[in-house]
């Protein structure tokens, strides 16, 4: 079986969206400690009120994690994405005309919940896109983030430089996922079912997982790895400010030099899967 033919899908515009939106999806997630001086002053509060509406994310992504795959699963991949598009929409919008912290906070809970539904509707579905090379299509996704988290940084430096409003930084990402909707109308899904004559070519695992085991230490890396990003793009560019004498718009860069080697590390492991298999896969 050739590369190209592993690659090829007939749902490219599906394809095209989920990256898209992950690319978006990248930036969404850094957006409030990026602009977290204009939005202290723009809600009177301090680093410390930001970081709690910072908090709202991860709690949006705990509450609807669990039950978005069982919709996924019902309603749908397209469904479930559009509801995560809106969300973002709601976000991105709403944040420069929120007149108040506690609105701000729940719109920071929407995207958490935008995050999830993403997910679990974007993961599924480039599997389905792509059964025969679904590892590589997903450790993608993790670039499409990385590309967005580099790119924002620079951005909002620019429009500090210029004494630009920052709300532009928010408005264009919203810009950019109506168009997102509309792809997303156009576009047609595959089946959540695995084609029989697919199915016997897909890596199989040589032992049944052991959920307690797997499962626990998966969650366990999982929030180990989350609570250590977000320290980092919500700190890092503060401890620039203070301990590195930056000014805040080089200081802001400092997460675009942190995501160029969060990218390099996703095509590293691409390469070392197509290589040599995820573990546990005969």
């Amino acid at each position: 079986m050739s590369q190209n033919k592993a690659f090829s899908t007939p749902f490219i515009l599906a394809v095209l969206c989920i990256y898209f939106s992950y690319f978006l999806h990248g930036i969404s997630v850094i957006t409030l400690a990026q602009n977290m001086s204009s939005l202290a002053e723009k809600f009177s509060t301090d680093n410390a009120g930001i970081a709690y509406l910072i908090s709202g994310i991860g709690l949006g992504r705990l509450i609807s994690i669990l039950f978005f795959g069982v919709i996924s699963d019902k309603f749908g991949r397209r469904a479930v994405i559009l509801m995560a598009v809106i969300m973002y929409l709601l976000f991105f919008f709403g944040i420069p005309a929120c007149p108040n912290l506690t609105l701000a906070y729940c719109l920071a809970v929407c995207v958490g919940i935008a995050n999830s539904a993403l997910d679990t509707g974007g993961y599924p579905a480039l599997m389905e896109c792509f059964p025969k090379a679904s590892g590589s299509a997903v450790i993608l996704v993790k670039a499409m983030v990385s590309f967005g988290q580099m790119f924002y940084p620079m951005l909002v430096s620019y429009m500090l430089l210029n004494n630009i409003w920052y709300g532009y930084g928010l408005i264009i990402p919203g810009i950019l996922f109506v168009l997102i909707t509309l792809m997303l109308l156009k576009s047609k899904f595959p089946s959540q079912l695995v084609d029989a004559s697919v199915a016997h070519e897909l890596p199989q695992m040589n032992s049944k997982p052991l959920v307690w085991l797997e499962g626990v230490s998966s969650v366990l890396f999982g929030v180990a790895a989350f609570s250590t990003f977000y320290v980092i793009v919500v700190w890092m560019p503060k401890y620039a400010m203070a301990f590195a004498g930056m000014s805040e718009a080089e200081a802001l860069k400092t997460i675009s030099y942190y995501s160029m080697g969060s990218l390099v590390c996703v095509f590293i492991f691409c390469r070392t899967t197509e290589k040599n298999g995820p573990a546990h896969l005969g």
